[in-house]
């Protein structure tokens, strides 16, 4: 749905226990041409996975996020972040690192 802006997530705020959110407005892998854009937004989402990222025990392991985040400055430092707490609990490594 274009209309969703992110504001009902407020529940998942903190949650330790969500492992997979996905936001990525896709549908069996395509990708549509959305008219008008999504409201979906930055301002709304990414407080809400901070504090979830943020959570000592936090079992998120998997996001799918809008594409169309892609280069927006606190989209880009959210990424940042959550790559930081993966690697930290062993979730992901380099490869080319560990040889």
């Amino acid at each position: 749905c274009i209309n969703i802006t992110g504001v009902g997530l407020e529940p998942l705020r903190g949650s330790t226990t969500i492992e997979q959110i996905d936001l990525s407005l896709f549908y069996d892998r395509k990708h549509p041409d959305f008219c008008p854009a999504p409201l979906i937004s930055c301002e709304f989402v990414l407080p809400i996975l901070d504090s979830i990222i943020e959570r000592e025990g936090s079992l998120l392991r998997h996001l799918h996020l809008p594409s169309e985040w892609k280069g927006d400055f606190q989209f880009d430092q959210f990424l940042r972040r959550y790559n930081e707490m993966l690697v930290n609990r062993g979730v992901i490594s380099c490869v080319k690192c560990n040889t």
